[in-house]
């Protein structure tokens, strides 16, 4: 009995063996496929890395480039509405117009209304009728004669419709 007690011993041993083998075959695959993806991790961090480093080194040359050179005033909208006010007296479509200054139509079509609607542009308002300053004085004259023979001194510009 005794060699059948060893033999189970020896079998439920190796069958233990067997168990822990797999199990540490198993367990250095994770290990591996971990370090692997650490590995991945690392490259695209050192990737992103290098652009980024790469991409702010570029931004930062073009704001000295742009800060050596005088930038222009920019244009009021008085400016921008005479200048599109032009560009349609020559004939030019207002699409045309539209892409040269870098706006919508229905913008361009905005500032040719301001454009009609300014003061410059609209007509003077008329004149109150112009008065001879010798009908005037008759009729002065003659109300003279009905309010008691008062009369203006002759010559010159006397009543108060005339005077400055």
């Amino acid at each position: 009995m005794s060699g059948d007690v060893m033999a189970m011993s020896l079998g439920g041993t190796a069958v233990l063996q067997r168990v822990l083998m797999a199990q540490l075959w198993r367990t250095s695959r994770a290990a591996v496929r971990g370090g692997r993806r650490i590995e991945q991790l690392t490259s695209a961090l050192e990737l992103l890395t290098d652009t980024t480093e790469s991409g702010l080194v570029n931004v930062a040359a073009e704001l000295t480039r742009v800060g050596a050179r005088p930038i222009p005033p920019a244009s009021t909208r008085r400016d921008t509405t005479e200048r599109i006010a032009a560009a349609i007296d020559e004939g030019r479509p207002i699409a045309e117009v539209a892409a040269a200054e870098g706006l919508s139509e229905i913008e361009v079509r905005l500032h040719l209304g301001l454009h009609e609607a300014s003061p410059r542009r609209r007509p003077a308002a008329p004149e109150p009728f112009a008065v001879d300053a010798d009908v005037l004085d008759d009729l002065e004259r003659w109300m003279s004669t009905l309010t008691g023979g008062q009369r203006a001194p002759a010559g010159g510009v006397r009543h108060a419709a005339m005077r400055g």
